[in-house]
């Protein structure tokens, strides 16, 4: 990097370390952006500090005012601003009362049109990459990590084996296995962009791309030491951690060849978006629990912290259970529905038949529902024995006959005058109650 000269000057070296500690990707950006700053205005940022507060907000304020013009994002330039501030602010000098405006700073032009890839494409985008980028682009998709906690910066700390406390590694048979799925990924606190310690779920697609990769290495001859990393360089005789930077390019590579454009941050984007949908269609998947797994402070956070990174038995088996239920949502790979699922999907069917409102359902938990439960639910909307045939039911169709068909023919039968629409099924079926004739 040509500003890195800067840093020869002892007291700018002092500024860049301090503002390292808290990041060092900070600490590179504000550099290069008060290098950019000074060589426009032909300054060092020692001669800098000689400007009056009313000559460096004029300076500031041009510069705004110059690269607006040119089209720049008012982001960006707020950025710049950020980077300057932060060396006048180390040596103690200030702007004073005077403020700096920029044009819609929240705007993020490159990101407007930015849609979050459905399953289907972002199956098509793991088609095309390699094991290591396929087990990076997993644990990102399918655990919502940024790529900085596959590996930072620097290239010197990541993900590491031992963050893995559920793998069992075979080295005679060359196998690596998982005790429980979806399996516990742990994200230590150095690795955190907010600076908590807190866990994610890999799910089983997840888990199968990762024991690919790891099985891979094992037969490079790479140890999977509990230090290793689990992300490895791209050098296959090097067992060491990966810089963002090479995440993330890897990435953006698989998502060109495969034809799409997309940045390589979407893949977390992917997380946040399958489980928002998860959270109102998943019993039990709540709102804390997707801001513990994407690594924001919260309720759930302040708990697991509070006692030393630990959560009561009781709610960590609660996360996983919920998280079970709303993995579907992340699957790229259609698989047979499971039975626990179609045995839902069908008390779903038969209590709407009877004349439960889909309001009504919402409030039921039809996986847990034990078979005595829906019996008496049924009992509520069924006639008992002493009833005529045609006594009213209490759903209202007094009786009719009602019958559960494809969308197809449920059309034809509703267009004919036989029949009337009573409400939609899961997987494309249709209720109809029969008309009576006059």
């Amino acid at each position: 990097m040509a500003h890195k000269k800067l840093l020869e000057n002892p007291q700018l070296k002092r500024w860049y370390d301090n503002v390292s500690r808290a990041s060092e990707l900070t600490a590179e950006v504000d550099l290069r952006r008060l290098g950019l700053f000074c060589n426009k205005w032909c300054l060092t940022p020692t001669g800098l500090l000689e400007k009056t507060s009313q000559e460096i907000h004029s300076l500031l304020v041009d510069t705004v005012t110059e690269l607006e013009k040119k089209g720049y994002a008012g982001s960006y330039l707020q950025g710049i601003v950020k980077g300057v501030k932060s060396w006048l602010s180390f040596n103690n000098v200030g702007l004073g009362e005077r403020k700096i405006n920029f044009t819609d700073p929240d705007d993020t032009p490159t990101l407007r049109e930015e849609k979050a890839p459905e399953p289907d494409e972002l199956r098509k985008a793991l088609e095309h990459a390699s094991p290591r980028t396929r087990a990076a682009m997993a644990l990102a998709a399918f655990c919502g990590f940024r790529p900085g906690v596959l590996g930072n910066h620097k290239g010197t700390d990541g993900l590491e084996i031992r963050d893995l406390p559920e793998i069992q590694i075979d080295r005679e048979t060359m196998t690596v296995t998982f005790t429980q799925v979806p399996t516990m990924v742990i994200v230590r606190r150095r690795l955190s962009k907010a600076g908590i310690q807190y866990f994610g779920l890999l799910n089983e697609e997840g888990c199968r791309y990762l024991s690919e990769e790891l099985e891979r290495r094992l037969r490079l001859g790479h140890t999977l030491a509990p230090n290793s990393p689990v992300i490895s360089h791209f050098d296959t005789k090097k067992e060491k951690h990966v810089t963002t930077k090479a995440i993330s390019a890897s990435i953006r590579l698989t998502f060109r060849t495969a034809g799409f454009n997309w940045r390589p941050y979407i893949v977390r984007v992917y997380f946040s978006n399958r489980m928002l949908i998860a959270e109102s269609k998943t019993k039990g998947f709540l709102r804390d629990y997707r801001a513990f797994f994407m690594g924001h402070r919260g309720d759930i956070e302040h708990a697991y912290t509070l006692n030393k990174c630990r959560l009561p038995e009781s709610l960590e088996a609660d996360m996983r259970e919920a998280f079970s239920r709303a993995a579907r949502f992340l699957d790229t790979v259609p698989k047979p529905q499971d039975e626990s699922l179609r045995i839902e999907q069908l008390r779903e069917i038969l209590l709407l038949t009877v004349g439960y409102t889909e309001e009504e359902l919402a409030k039921l938990d039809l996986a847990q529902m034990s078979t005595e439960d829906l019996r008496q639910l049924l009992k509520q909307k069924i006639p008992h024995e002493g009833q005529t045939n045609n006594a009213p039911l209490q759903n209202g169709n007094s009786g009719r006959k009602q019958r559960v068909l494809d969308a197809h023919e449920a059309a034809g039968l509703i267009n004919s005058g036989s029949c009337e629409f009573v409400g939609n099924l899961p997987g494309g079926k249709v209720v109809v109650a029969e008309l009576k004739l006059a």
